[in-house]
């Protein structure tokens, strides 16, 4: 484990989310937004999931179920944590539950063939 500032304390998962977002500039809900659609994507290229597989949509479901539980945790379940978390999940799944939908029920992202139509056969007049 990487050591704090020189105090000798270990980092912890709440340090480390601190420290990204320190590092970013980006603020928490934006970040939970970002890492939500990187997951999704690392979910259907490593299990070779295609676009309309609920499987990637399940595994940030998963990962952010449990991100909230250690911020649950790590508060003591504290009121303003549980609404903050509420808050989180609605920003997390928001896009991969658009990509799913998407993906599942139109053909946005289907693979189309860019050669132009054979050349019709000239209409002859008799």
């Amino acid at each position: 484990m990487a050591v704090i500032g020189g105090y000798g304390r270990a980092m912890g998962y709440q340090d480390l989310k601190l420290l990204v977002e320190q590092y970013s500039g980006l603020e928490k809900d934006a970040l939970h937004i970002h890492v939500a659609l990187l997951l999704y994507l690392i979910a259907m290229f490593a299990f070779r999931q295609t676009r309309r597989s609920r499987f990637p949509w399940l595994f940030v479901l998963l990962v952010e179920l449990a991100n909230e539980a250690v911020d649950i945790l790590s508060n003591n379940a504290e009121a303003w944590v549980i609404e903050g978390s509420a808050k989180d999940l609605w920003n997390t799944m928001l896009w991969p539950t658009v990509l799913l939908f998407v993906g599942r029920y139109t053909d946005i992202f289907q693979h189309r063939d860019r050669t132009p139509p054979p050349a019709e056969a000239a209409v002859r007049e008799p």
